[in-house]
């Protein structure tokens, strides 16, 4: 009763969680049916709740419900298989319908489609979804909209850099992803920045899913190769953020396009991985010379106007304050602690942490293909200890000359 007033007089005033309201009367009515319940409560006394649920909102989740459930149960009403199956109905609909991010995305989607050929579909939705978030995204600043990117001359200089070899496959699926974005996102740099460290992230997971997988059979244990895509997944997390706080994520098509994308890349380098992970590296080393290629055009082209932005607190908390990827380097090297005044010094930074990126996919390629030293720098190979430090410890303990506790003199003896 205690949950049940907090969410109807904290939360319903939101008017986010009228299913789950009527659910929690759901629940109510069938704790009346058991022996012996208190009449105070089952009485529905308003002294005995504080917080009553408002009768309104009871009835619209009711209705949201939609399977004949009509506010709280009466005291006495015969307990059935029905009410047990309503009762599923109301706790599997109010964990999907009740969440506020498909509530969200909802309303996202019924927005987007007025106005088009499919502005009925949007009718249909709003009547079906009452729930529906409706409220209109944020909008990008104005400055924002003087960025420019010029993707051919992202090309030029993938040309100058040249591409890494690849097989055909690899090449084939790269190529057809950057083509797509490049017609999807001409003269938005921002979103297609977005969906670009949307899709970086994953094959990371990928990575990190087929090793977890192998060390639960037994096959291969290598913590510290875990740790660096770790490190690389966190550090595109960030990049995703910085993206999202310039708007980036704001259309519902954008989402729509960098979600499911990244759940079919995440399928693609699984696969790749699983049969030879050289590929998948070769994969994500495309992939991650192509971004940074990108983010050094736009930095060049926008040199002066990022210039004028402040960086938003999560850029100035990651790269002033936290922890980012580095590449391998030599022990007595410093770690990198890059400037962050402005958005200038913002997108140099993602575009040398893009660099990083290369570099540590590419000794992992080639250290797949047994054609090059371990990925793991010096310093974290010995983070489980050293392989003198374990031979000393064997020795030791094996010089321990204790009977064991089956010969040890007894009082008998």
């Amino acid at each position: 009763l205690g949950l049940r007033g907090l969410i109807s007089g904290k939360l319903t005033r939101l008017g986010r969680l009228e299913i789950g309201v009527a659910a929690l009367e759901c629940r109510r009515a069938s704790f009346c049916r058991w022996p012996g319940a208190p009449e105070r409560v089952c009485s529905g006394s308003r002294q005995s709740l504080p917080h009553e649920v408002p009768a309104a909102a009871a009835a619209r989740g009711a209705a949201l419900l939609g399977q004949g459930l009509r506010g709280p149960a009466r005291r006495g009403e015969a307990a059935g298989s029905s009410f047990s199956a309503a009762r599923e109905r109301c706790a599997w609909q109010c964990l999907v319908f009740g969440d506020k991010g498909v509530n969200r995305e909802l309303g996202q989607l019924i927005l987007a489609l007025q106005g088009t050929p499919l502005a009925g579909f949007a009718d249909f939705l709003r009547e079906a979804s009452p729930g529906a978030d409706l409220r209109p995204s944020q909008t990008t600043p104005k400055i924002l909209d003087a960025l420019t990117l010029d993707n051919e001359k992202v090309v030029e200089r993938e040309r100058e850099r040249g591409v890494p070899e690849s097989s055909e496959l690899v090449k084939g699926i790269f190529f057809v992803l950057c083509w797509t974005l490049d017609r999807l996102y001409e003269g938005r740099p921002i979103p297609k920045f977005w969906v670009l460290e949307t899709v970086a992230r994953l094959p990371y997971f990928s990575f990190t899913s087929v090793l977890h997988l192998y060390e639960s059979l037994g096959w291969w244990r290598t913590p510290q190769l875990r740790d660096i895509h770790n490190a690389e997944e966190n550090n595109e997390l960030h990049h995703l953020l910085i993206m999202e706080s310039l708007g980036g994520n704001n259309e519902w098509f954008d989402r729509f396009v960098a979600l499911h994308a990244a759940i079919g890349y995440y399928w693609v380098v699984v696969v790749l991985f699983v049969a030879q992970p050289s590929l998948a590296y070769n994969f994500s080393h495309l992939v991650e010379e192509h971004a940074y290629v990108t983010y050094a055009q736009f930095v060049e082209e926008n040199e002066e106007l990022l210039r004028e932005i402040p960086p938003p607190p999560i850029a100035r908390e990651y790269y002033v304050n936290g922890k980012f990827q580095t590449s391998r380097r030599e022990d007595s090297k410093p770690r990198r602690r890059p400037p962050c005044d402005n958005m200038l010094d913002v997108f140099s930074n993602i575009r040398d942490d893009e660099f990083e990126h290369i570099l540590t996919m590419a000794a992992c390629e080639k250290w797949w293909a047994g054609d090059g030293p371990t990925p793991v720098p010096s310093s974290e190979q010995s983070s489980l200890g050293k392989r003198a430090d374990w031979v000393q410890w064997s020795e030791e303990v094996n010089a321990l000359n204790r009977k064991p506790a089956s010969q040890a003199p007894t009082l008998d003896a």
